[in-house]
């Protein structure tokens, strides 16, 4: 493990030449003991990468692999048997995955990946959670992004359902990327996993998320796109899945609207249209008769507001004259308790005696509950 820690290292994240290296070579030790002159005369390295085998030394392996022992951080080779076919198929698969959590059976589960853009829509967060959780708790594993938007609604939901949820990192796992979503990172790690191809102390680049992306649609038996305008990383998810031969499904929109342009183009060039989730289930039933209980997705309510006659909250967390979620954490029912006003910054919610990450925290699982809503100036509203 430690030549292939060190070699991927040297090659970098999605470059096609590491697969071919392997093919030449055989095992990365013998790329590492072989002298410049037999790397050269391969044909297969670029000058850059000749100069890179001589400058990284094996130490820098060495101490990814103590970094991820600290951090129970799992690497997966792409030699090992839990490695997914479908992934190692692609003509530049990661050579390891490091995983933070239970690294699902890809190989024998049917997998959907849920994308869409950042700046996503009501209708759009509403899809990606109920789809994300029917999905899930039908059986299949829900693999997203994990940012801001589409994505975040697409692993609340599949985490809401009880199911199993993936998220791939476009930078290390241990990262300080994007705090604000950090509780729910955690959260998918403890009953799902994350994944990155990057060490757990890379760096965020722009260049990483693009990339990163092939392996959110190779995981997978297709994409689903749930809206995106012309511009938006989600379509190269999709346009990926197309190219790598899987599956891709758009919800269609109306053909005016600036959110589904990009997405509404992908159908015009044969994306199949997911207007129920029978599309989805017709599709792969047969394939995962075992795996795929349709009955549950159909059966399970994703949101009840409304408490049952006999239930009695305990006082603590009692939320008065408002929607009230048997579901939500004792915060997230502690802030909802001190919301005394229709529209409000989160600094005007007093007396919660949470610190700032925390109540951050609880506005974003009431906003995937669709108990408070995002508005214009940085301040929330009550959802009637």
């Amino acid at each position: 493990m430690k030549y292939l820690v060190w070699f991927s290292e040297v090659m970098g994240v999605g470059n096609i030449r590491s697969s071919k290296a392997l093919e030449f070579f055989g095992t990365p030790q013998n790329i590492y003991n072989a002298t410049y002159n037999e790397r050269l005369s391969s044909g297969v390295f670029t000058k850059a990468e000749l100069s890179r085998l001589d400058k990284i030394a094996l130490r820098k392996a060495t101490d990814i692999m103590t970094d991820c022992l600290k951090s129970e951080i799992d690497i997966i080779g792409i030699n090992d048997k839990r490695y997914p076919t479908a992934l190692s198929a692609i003509e530049n698969p990661p050579l390891v995955l490091y995983v933070k959590g239970e690294f699902p059976d890809f190989n024998n589960t049917p997998s959907l990946a849920v994308v869409g853009p950042r700046k996503v829509s009501e209708f759009g967060k509403k899809a990606a959670y109920s789809l994300s959780f029917r999905l899930a708790r039908a059986g299949f594993i829900v693999v997203s992004g994990g940012a801001l938007g589409c994505d975040t609604y697409a692993h609340a939901g599949a985490l809401k359902s009880g199911g199993t949820t993936v998220l791939v990192m476009g930078c290390g796992i241990n990262a300080e990327y994007l705090m604000k979503n950090k509780p729910l990172r955690d959260e998918v790690a403890s009953r799902g996993c994350l994944i990155s191809e990057l060490p757990p102390k890379a760096p965020v680049t722009k260049y990483a998320f693009p990339i990163r992306n092939r392996i959110i649609s190779a995981l997978t038996l297709g994409t689903v796109l749930v809206e995106a305008p012309e511009i938006s990383g989600a379509l190269i998810t999709a346009r990926l899945a197309n190219e790598q031969g899987r599956d891709v499904f758009v919800i269609p929109g109306a053909p005016d609207k600036e959110e589904y342009k990009g997405s509404n183009a992908l159908l015009r060039d044969g994306a199949k249209a997911l207007l129920d989730l029978s599309d989805i289930f017709t599709e792969y039933i047969v394939r995962f008769p075992d795996k795929i209980d349709i009955k549950k997705a159909y059966d399970t309510k994703i949101i009840d507001n409304k408490p049952k006659k006999d239930t009695k909250p305990v006082e603590e967390t009692k939320i008065i004259s408002k929607k009230f979620n048997v579901g939500l954490s004792k915060e997230a029912k502690i802030v909802y308790n001190c919301i005394d006003k229709q529209k409000f910054l989160p600094e005007e919610i007093l007396n919660t005696g949470l610190d700032s990450s925390s109540l951050l925290s609880a506005l974003t699982e009431l906003e995937m509950e669709f108990m408070i809503k995002a508005v214009p100036g940085g301040m929330y509203e009550l959802c009637e």
